[in-house]
């Protein structure tokens, strides 16, 4: 059977398990959410809940346990991917995409490596959508054409599985720290720029660099300029 047929196998036997597919919407706007929340239950979708506050949709999430989450980075900024971070540690199942609606190049390098297997923009179709919940059923990331081109207008590329799993690695002070390496500071200017002391500065990129399996810190320079769009 080649890969055409494949698909449409793949397509069919998702189709027919719809209803197994629990999902819960966040978006920042009611009317949107219940909106896309009536679309995908004419289409089949068991949509267990909707929700427009952060602290809601973690609620939720520990509640209904849904195999999907389709939440818009705006609904609480980058308080989104406390979220993930949160729910990831107790909860393997649930699988996250990210809808961009206003999203910024550091939001998006974020959710690229925070563990969100689906990723759409705002101008994507239905059938877009559809597309993404099937791919992230399966465990498999999924890119919209949008999403794709709105990332490629950023100078960003899809991250490699191993550049991702690297950086999961890190804090998000070490990240921060890490972008600030690559855009050429010195110790005292990231200590300066963060309001902590030049030792604790020290201790971060020591712990980066064994954290990323470097041979020492003078190794960081080079390595964060080349995960430099992602952080």
């Amino acid at each position: 059977m080649n890969k055409s047929n494949n698909g449409q196998e793949a397509a069919k036997n998702f189709a027919l398990r719809r209803r197994d597919f629990s999902i819960l919407v966040a978006q920042s706007e009611l009317f949107t959410c219940e909106v896309l929340s009536q679309l995908l239950k004419e289409q089949g979708y068991n949509v267990v809940g909707r929700a427009v506050e952060m602290e809601d949709t973690l609620q939720q999430i520990r509640v209904k346990r849904p195999q999907c989450v389709i939440i818009e980075s705006e609904i609480s900024g980058r308080k989104t991917f406390d979220i993930v971070k949160d729910i990831q540690k107790s909860n393997s199942q649930t699988k996250f995409i990210l809808y961009a609606n206003k999203p910024d190049v550091h939001t998006i390098a974020e959710a690229m490596q925070m563990g969100f297997l689906g990723f759409l923009y705002a101008n994507d179709g239905l059938e877009e959508l559809y597309r993404c919940f099937q791919t992230v059923s399966y465990n498999e990331c999924y890119y919209s054409s949008g999403f794709m081109n709105l990332i490629r207008n950023y100078g960003i590329e899809v991250m490699t599985e191993k550049t991702r799993e690297e950086l999961g690695r890190l804090s998000t002070r070490e990240r921060e720290v890490l972008r600030l390496i690559a855009c050429g500071h010195t110790s005292d200017q990231i200590a300066d720029e963060l309001g902590i002391s030049y030792r604790t500065i020290i201790n971060h990129k020591a712990h980066i660099a064994k954290k990323l399996d470097l041979e020492g810190c003078r190794q960081l320079p080079r390595y964060s300029i080349s995960v430099k769009n992602y952080l």
